[in-house]
């Protein structure tokens, strides 16, 4: 990537990498639906054919029901899943980044959002880089890469 201009490596990230945030950090002024939508809406899909889109992804994480719904009606954990669905809404992603996408679900929500984000990922032959605490998570990856702090000794 350092090989790239900066508008290449947007355009890369933009176009190739799909980002879910321990913050969900959803548009206050847009509904749910129109929160998951909103990248196909700037990749130039037409308004109405996003919005269905939107809807199928929605539904996929449970929450078709809550398309139209204000986004600030949320709950954290609904708010999470909808980011998550404005994610997996991009089938042209490559690597998804995920920051600990199921730390405010329940363990129910928890497991089938987890379960989704992979088997969405191997079948589209794309990479998930997830960042978790949740050991039950974890256990459904290929591949785990553990990180400890190690306080260093002060040098004299």
């Amino acid at each position: 990537m350092s090989g790239l201009s900066p508008s290449e490596r947007t355009a890369l990230r933009r176009g190739q990498m799909g980002l879910v945030f321990q913050n969900a950090d959803l548009l206050p002024e847009l509904s749910v639906g129109e929160n998951v939508a909103i990248t196909r809406i700037f990749d130039g899909q037409p308004r109405k054919r996003a919005l269905e889109a939107a809807e199928l992804c929605l539904a996929e994480v449970g929450l078709a029901s809550l398309r139209d719904q204000e986004v600030h009606k949320l709950s954290g954990g609904e708010a999470q899943r909808v980011a998550l669905a404005r994610s997996l809404c991009r089938e042209e992603i490559g690597l998804m980044i995920a920051d600990e996408p199921t730390a405010s679900l329940d363990r129910a929500n928890a497991d089938m959002i987890a379960d989704l984000l992979l088997e969405r990922a191997r079948s589209r032959g794309a990479t998930v880089l997830l960042a978790t605490h949740d050991p039950a998570v974890a256990e459904r990856c290929d591949r785990t890469v553990q990180l400890q702090l190690v306080a260093r000794q002060p040098t004299k």
